[in-house]
């Protein structure tokens, strides 16, 4: 490296000088990530906002509600918080941090950073085709109830009433009966009645699902299509295509309103909810545990599957997210604000659901609250109709207004899952970026087909069957490998290094620790010991799965992994062969930086680092680098310090020049070390004012003692014979 001074001088690095430089470099800033053809947030708001859409989805309205409602309310709150703050959380950075520093999504991220895991991308592929497919189908029954809500205008909603055309015999009003005591028939002149189907469920069952009764029986027999709901599926997916057409262009000016108008409908509900009688055995079921089911290995399996799959960790969705940030945006400090946000959305559904389920229990005269109403995803589907029809003025506008709100909730989730399918597409085949409208059309009509199955009597028992499979273990899965494939394989270090880099924060030792000890193993516990106690699904609790269904579920879990078992078999063999068996964990040579401007950043810092090795060992040595101002200099000067130009007659010469040396270079910030034999090698000593030792110094310090060597010996007198 050439330096001058500001006289033209050339000068000596030093150790100082290099430290510095290579501080001022750590602390640029890169403004801008290079994003021209892959496109970017226009705010962080945007990112927020997206990211809050993609986590507080669909998993959070009946999901949470549905798994608190069967493994004990708080029982199961007190697991989720605890694995919620040690795994989900430093999971959720770790995704979101990888996507901005590579600016790539999932596939090309794990094949640079981890190739031993390159097919753990591919896997997060899969779980979202496998997930999107599926997850459409709930927001088309939101859209059915929004279009009931408007036609039933002038009328109650169907709902809230028994009609023959789809009730039976079971069927109640709750509020117009009450239940039975022994045999008889009313109380106080009240009719009573034994039935636990009220008229939300049985319209649910009976009116939207047309459920059969016989569950599924033989492969491929799922009944007739159901037309109402096929065209709210085509709806949806209509409406998915345009917000997605543009990219995050247009779906980052969506979210603006699909992320904060659900918060505001769930604030008025979850008042209108805690004000109903009763509403507080409700609120006591969940927030009281029950202390016997925490030691039930199963809650905590349902608990940690929730964490995953409630903030859209392990499957991709965060990495794609991430990579249209800004380099330097400050993650750690989002995911931080994200966590909270999605607990706080789970706990507003959570409460306005136990409050209507403790009024439906009081008004029931049921003690166990447990045993009101079916738990299954059809919990929010029941459950809040019954409110809205019970407890709000003007019913049909809040109807329409929550079911809205569904509506968009499950919208920004599909954003992200669709968007981490089309940047792979994208990064894989950049040119198809030109065509981008027409593959995101194709796109969304693939998976139009895949939903119609679900449009069928016998869709929600597959339904049920995936909910299990693909985002429950599914997602422990993904949760477990994205754990092993950046902490273990890429490395705990590494990946603070790179944080650090990027956002001149480096992860607290606790936070380290939560990436290398307590999430991968709290991961594979859970999951080793759910095994070992697990049971076979049961929808609704009542309804058996046959044989062939429960191997098929099976396999979704198995074909996610196919990919990344493959991928690992492939580099190690190659890696073997080639000779390089000691590099298997080691991760690509082109991994770094996505954005241009921080990899020439990332560059320089490790030629600084580089070079401030090399003078740290070169000054243990005893020599020091010298920068030239030109090649004639540098030529001179080396030619001048050669041994055999200024040769010692013998060992006292050579350490009187030495000594002389010593005194020249006492006035500079290296001295002389006479013990090495060379009057020109150096070691650092107390450092002065002064960082740098001129060329033509050096120059004088090597002609002087030759000269004064030569001339001695010219006057050497002439000794006699």
């Amino acid at each position: 490296m050439s330096a001058t001074d500001k006289h033209g001088n050339a000068i000596v690095t030093t150790k100082r000088s290099l430290d510095q430089k290579r501080s001022s470099v750590v602390s640029q800033h890169d403004s801008i990530s290079y994003q021209d053809t892959r496109g970017h947030w226009g705010s962080r708001l945007e990112f927020l906002l997206a990211c809050l859409g993609y986590s507080v989805g669909l998993g959070n309205l009946w999901r949470f509600p549905y798994l608190a409602y069967e493994n004990g309310g708080a029982a199961f709150l007190l697991p989720y918080l605890l694995l919620l703050t040690v795994v989900g959380r430093p999971l959720y950075l770790t995704e979101v941090a990888l996507g901005q520093y590579s600016q790539l999504g999932p596939i090309h991220t794990y094949k640079k950073i981890a190739p031993l895991m390159a097919g753990l991308g591919i896997t997060q592929i899969i779980s979202t085709i496998t997930g999107a497919g599926s997850y459409m189908v709930m927001l088309s029954y939101s859209l059915h109830y929004l279009f009931t809500s408007i036609s039933s205008i002038g009328h109650p909603l169907p709902w809230s009433r028994c009609d023959l055309a789809w009730a039976d015999e079971n069927c109640y009003v709750i509020g117009d009966v009450v239940p039975c005591s022994g045999n008889n028939q009313s109380i106080n002149g009240t009719p009573c009645t034994t039935s636990d189907d009220s008229s939300a469920m049985q319209y649910w069952k009976n009116e939207l699902l047309r459920l059969d009764s016989k569950g599924l029986v033989n492969f491929g027999e799922m009944g007739e299509i159901m037309p109402s709901l096929v065209l709210c599926l085509f709806v949806g997916w209509v409406i998915t295509c345009l917000c997605l057409i543009k990219g995050i262009k247009s779906s980052g000016k969506a979210v603006y309103f699909t992320a904060t108008f659900p918060f505001l409908v769930l604030l008025v509900l979850m008042i209108a909810g805690v004000q109903l009688p009763g509403a507080s055995k409700g609120l006591l079921y969940l927030f009281l545990p029950d202390w016997s089911k925490l030691l039930n290995i199963h809650v905590w399996r349902k608990a940690l599957e929730q964490v995953i799959y409630s903030l859209s960790v392990g499957g991709g969705g965060l990495i794609t997210f991430g990579s249209y940030n800004d380099f330097n945006n400050k993650v750690h400090i989002d995911v931080m604000i994200l966590s909270v946000l999605d607990l706080i959305a789970s706990l507003m559904c959570s409460v306005t659901i136990f409050s209507v389920v403790g009024a439906m229990a009081y008004e029931l005269g049921i003690e166990d609250v447990s045993t009101v109403i079916s738990s299954g995803p059809g919990l929010a589907f029941v459950a809040y109709p019954e409110a809205i029809s019970r407890t709000l003025p003007v019913p049909h506008l809040w109807s329409f207004l929550f079911f809205f709100m569904v509506f968009t909730l499950g919208l920004d989730s599909m954003f992200g899952g669709l968007e981490n399918l089309l940047t792979a597409i994208f990064d894989q085949w950049p040119r198809m970026r030109r065509y981008k409208p027409i593959v995101v059309t194709c796109t969304c009509i693939v998976f139009f087909c895949i939903g119609l199955p679900f449009c069928t009597p016998k869709g929600q028992y597959v339904f049920y069957l995936i909910d299990v499979f693909s985002f429950g273990i599914g997602s422990l899965l993904g949760g477990i490998l994205t754990s092993v494939a950046v902490h273990w394989v890429f490395g705990v270090r590494n990946f603070s290094d790179m944080i650090e880099f990027m956002l001149n924060y480096r992860p607290s030792i606790i936070m380290q620790a939560a990436w290398a000890v307590v999430a991968p193993i709290t991961l594979l516990a859970v999951f080793i010991g759910s095994l070992f106690n697990w049971k076979w699904p049961l929808y609704a609790g009542k309804v058996e799965y046959p044989m062939w269904a429960i191997i098929l579920g099976a396999m979704v879990p198995l074909i996610r992994l196919a990919p990344v078992t493959f991928e690992a078999l492939r580099h190690l063999i190659k890696m073997v062969l080639s000779g390089r068996g000691r590099d298997i964990l080691k991760p690509h040579p082109r991994w770094g930086p996505g954005c241009p401007v921080a990899r020439q950043r990332l560059n320089e810092r490790q030629r600084l680092n580089k070079e401030a090795a090399e003078s740290n060992t070169q000054l243990q040595k005893g020599s020091v680098n010298i920068a030239f101002e030109n090649e004639e200099t540098r030529n001179s000067y080396y030619e001048c310090n050669r041994r055999d130009e200024c040769p010692a007659d013998s060992e006292q010469d050579r350490r009187h020049v030495a000594q002389h040396e010593l005194k020249v270079c006492r006035k500079s910030s290296y001295s002389v070390n006479p013990e090495e034999g060379h009057p020109f090698q150096y070691t650092e000593e107390q450092p002065t004012n002064s960082s740098t030792v001129h060329v033509h110094e050096m120059e004088e310090r090597c002609r002087r003692p030759c000269q004064g060597r030569r001339k001695s010996k010219r006057r050497q007198p002439q000794r006699g014979p």
